[in-house]
């Protein structure tokens, strides 16, 4: 697996320079020129589509070597991927996530938004989902390639993975078209294991805790092909849990036996079909 080291790869950048915008009137924060220049351009209005923020990240030039100082490749192992705010503009948020080989978003949404994108910076696993009704189906799978850049509307459910070799960053823009206080919070996180659909403020991290809920409702369904693979990715983040932090062990350790009955039982239908 690729390791990333902030110092050793971080090229030279102009860390003093800032643009006063006119639209916030506030100074863009010590940022990468190639990040400078993706503030302006989202500053110049409200009334942005995702192919006008497509456009943008594309006109920004962005590489990964500019995210570095947001990478959180150590991030903390309940953490489904590494997640950190690198500028708020008042109605879009700029987010950077880290990604290392294993992780995987939770099934979710992304709250608020109306309009944004993602640009990749490595090869990276994406699952989209339709919910009808009360029934989550998976819509499509797609493997983005370095560089891509991928657009995200209000509808969109999905969750994103590391299922490469290498670790990789992915830069986020979320927006709506006034201001508001957390545009991805309210996020609903699909958890087809509990049955249930929780709202969370936070990261879309599979086996949330409480705390992170701000409230929750149940009766959620799938088909058993979204099921299976939703139980086998939580496993698989319980597994890694258990082996390298010994709090609520008899938790995690209970909660991994039941996820192996259930993903044996929807395994046997698979094969029976």
């Amino acid at each position: 697996m690729s390791q990333y080291n902030a110092l050793s790869i971080r090229r030279e950048l102009n860390m003093t320079q800032t643009i006063r915008l006119e639209s916030s009137n506030t100074a863009i924060p010590q940022l990468p020129d190639s990040l400078q220049h993706l503030v302006f351009l989202l500053s110049q209005t409200k009334e942005l589509t995702s192919y006008q923020v497509h456009q943008s990240l594309e006109k920004a030039q962005i590489q990964q070597a500019d995210l570095m100082p947001w990478a959180t490749f150590d991030h903390p192992i309940t953490h489904s991927y590494g997640r950190q705010l690198v500028y708020d503009g008042g109605y879009f948020e700029i987010m950077v996530m880290s990604w290392v080989l294993g992780d995987i978003s939770a099934i979710h949404d992304h709250g608020a938004t109306q309009w944004g994108a993602v640009q990749c910076f490595g090869k990276a696993s994406h699952w989209a989902y339709q919910l009808d009704g009360q029934t989550l189906q998976t819509q499509e799978f797609r493997e983005f390639s370095p560089g891509q850049i991928v657009r995200v509307n209000h509808d969109l459910i999905h969750q994103m993975g590391n299922c490469s070799q290498d670790s990789f960053l992915t830069l986020h823009v979320y927006g709506i078209s006034h201001e508001y206080p957390s545009i991805t919070g309210d996020a609903r996180v699909f958890d087809l294991f509990e049955q249930s659909i929780q709202y969370t403020d936070g990261g879309v991290f599979f086996c949330l805790p409480e705390a992170d809920i701000d409230r929750k409702t149940f009766g959620l369904n799938a088909d058993n092909t979204s099921k299976l693979r939703h139980h086998q990715q939580m496993r698989s983040r319980v597994g890694a849990i258990i082996e390298t932090s010994p709090a609520k062990l008899e938790y995690w350790q209970t909660k991994a036996i039941k996820l192996d009955r259930e993903i044996s039982r929807l395994g046997n239908i698979a094969i029976s079909n």
